[in-house]
């Protein structure tokens, strides 16, 4: 079993800023994956990764679960062969915390009482002047 890295990113979906997707302490993706996602979205649109668990697997094994998730081809198209090259650390650094004890300090009960909060909506703009003097 190797070492493999789980980090936090952003990847912009449409490469206009408008459909941006955040991976989380909480939903991590592994760093062949983040490759895969920079085949799939260009490598400009997948941003701020950074390395936050570590974990371990075998290369063949996260080959078949990147294949199972985004399919053969671009999986293939990244780590081609049989006899494939893959690189599971971001850095050198394995002094950060496994995943199963991130996993632990979280509780089903903390997991649920925050699901059960209403959602807050922000308005993306401030009203103008003159529309707050009609209501008036």
């Amino acid at each position: 079993m190797a070492k493999i890295h789980h980090c936090t990113c952003r990847i912009n979906l449409s490469g206009q800023n408008c459909h941006i997707v955040h991976y989380d302490q909480f939903s991590t993706v592994t760093w062949p994956e983040v490759q895969v996602l920079m085949a799939l979205h260009g490598d400009e649109n997948v941003m701020d990764v950074v390395p936050v668990m570590i974990d371990e697997t075998s290369p063949a094994a996260e080959k078949e679960r990147l294949a199972s998730r985004y399919g053969y081809r671009i999986v293939e198209q990244c780590f081609p062969g049989r006899a494939f090259r893959m690189q599971l650390m971001m850095t050198d650094d394995d002094q950060l915390p496994r995943v199963e004890e991130v996993r632990e300090q979280v509780t089903e009960a903390e997991v649920a009482a925050l699901a059960a909060q209403a959602p807050v909506f922000t308005p993306g703009r401030n009203r103008k002047p003159h529309e707050a003097a009609k209501e008036a």
